[in-house]
């Protein structure tokens, strides 16, 4: 998390205004409780910095109005602390006013392959929460690896060391980014069996890993669930993320690509997306009740993921009565603040009948929490294969040569108070969703038993 923000909205004009109230209470130095992230807020001015153990680094100087204008901030009585809240999400980071940051803030690492190579290691060592899901002795590990950087150390290199030092992580929200080059290269040590088969499948016929990606992502949305499986009698909406139909004469189908991007295609938006999902479900559940639908099933058999409070608010739309649905805190915290997360029944239409869900390895991070949400609601049967396990946000931090180091911090918990991150949560029955030569064939098979079954 930084405190840097998307855009700079407000007039340019505001800087040579006088301080507000709020902006006066904030000045000083602030650093977040968990999270690395620290802030010297002077005059109109925030700076913010990457903060690990033993390395610090500056994220930039940008103006105080801006931040103030894209985050709640609610200041403390005593003015020692304040929270950050963002729009469409009950998540928050609490950040506590300290003397000063520490003295290393003062020499940041350099941009050599050296000082790149001890904030990556850092940065992992500060924050990251799973090492002992993953058995990995992280400190042994970068002892080793560091002698292998050298001044001399290629880019390419560099990049080899680095995702090698990530490979025994096999953990969906992790990885690096960087730019070589002018090329762009990313490292992601787990990015679903599905795609594990597609990307070996690319580098066989010699094509691009990208381009064999999406034109799967394609082919498996465009032609097999909306040809195959809806069989063109189907809806694609909430802006090409959502399709739902009937695939049985009392069966309801709704299948979720992503769980953010629903107004506009764009993730970023939580409040708006929040708001266009809501209408698409009030269309589906209004066609599945004219249908007279007494089952649904909800495909997350590839899910993205996206925002928490968007997969909360779907699992609204199927409960009953409020439920206790999962808790999350961050392990980097020194002082652990648990949020638990509740399922409130919507005040619009809902579908209160038997819900059949669907996952596999490539329901991932916002599909994840919805699976938790829906799992504690007692007419759902959880079906096909345990998710990807990488339930926790992805944390971002910029090395000094700008490459982007992505992980985990974050731990949650189910309803039970089961935590699963690394092994995926196991459905109440095992079945095959994506496997063989063909998988859309062994997708399409599982489907149509589901809603047979479902008769």
């Amino acid at each position: 998390m930084s405190l840097k923000y998307l855009a700079l909205a407000a007039p340019l004009a505001c800087l040579g205004c006088a301080l507000s109230p709020q902006s006066q209470a904030l000045q000083g130095t602030w650093l977040s409780n968990g999270y690395g992230t620290g802030a010297r807020i002077s005059g109109q001015w925030v700076e913010s910095f990457a903060v690990a153990n033993q390395t610090c680094l500056s994220e930039g100087r940008d103006p105080l109005f801006g931040l103030l204008a894209e985050y709640n901030i609610t200041l403390a009585d005593d003015g020692q602390s304040f929270v950050l809240g963002f729009d469409g999400t009950d998540q928050i980071i609490r950040f506590d006013r300290i003397a000063d940051l520490p003295d290393y803030c003062a020499t940041p690492p350099a941009d050599t392959p050296i000082g790149n190579f001890n904030m990556f290691a850092d940065v992992f060592a500060t924050h990251y929460a799973f090492f002992d899901v993953y058995g990995v002795d992280w400190d042994a590990a970068v002892s080793r690896a560091r002698q292998r950087v050298t001044p001399d150390t290629t880019d390419e290199e560099l990049f080899a060391i680095l995702s090698g030092l990530l490979a025994p992580l096999a953990d969906g929200h992790i990885g690096l980014k960087a730019r070589i080059d002018g090329n762009r290269w990313l490292y992601e040590p787990n990015p679903g069996a599905l795609f594990e088969k597609v990307q070996a499948d690319a580098r066989a016929a010699g094509q691009s890993i990208d381009a064999a990606e999406d034109a799967f992502r394609r082919t498996y949305w465009d032609t097999h669930v909306a040809g195959r499986i809806l069989q063109g009698n189907g809806t694609t909406t909430g802006s090409g993320f959502v399709q739902y139909g009937l695939v049985g004469q009392r069966t309801g189908y709704i299948n979720f690509l992503t769980m953010a991007g629903f107004a506009t295609g764009d993730i970023g938006d939580p409040v708006s997306d929040i708001a266009a999902i809501h209408d698409v479900m009030d269309q589906a559940i209004a066609e599945f009740e004219a249908a007279g639908v007494t089952n649904v099933i909800i495909d997350l058999s590839l899910n993205f993921g996206g925002f928490d409070d968007a997969a909360l608010a779907i699992a609204g739309r199927f409960a009953t009565a409020p439920v206790f649905a999962l808790s999350e805190y961050p392990a980097d915290a020194p002082d652990r603040i648990t949020l638990r997360r509740n399922v409130q029944p919507s005040a619009r239409s809902r579908f209160t009948g038997p819900v059949t869900l669907i996952t596999s390895n490539m329901t991932v991070s916002a599909g994840e929490i919805f699976t938790m949400a829906l799992r504690a609601l007692p007419q759902t049967t959880h079906v096909g294969q345990p998710t990807r396990g990488a339930l926790s946000d992805v944390l971002e931090k910029e090395l000094p040569n700008g490459w982007i180091v992505e992980l985990s911090n974050e731990v949650y918990s189910d309803h039970e108070g089961i935590e699963w991150e690394g092994r995926g949560i196991t459905p109440d029955r095992r079945l095959s969703v994506f496997a063989g030569a063909n998988p859309l064939e062994t997708h399409a098979a599982l489907v149509a038993r589901l809603a047979d079954e479902a008769r």
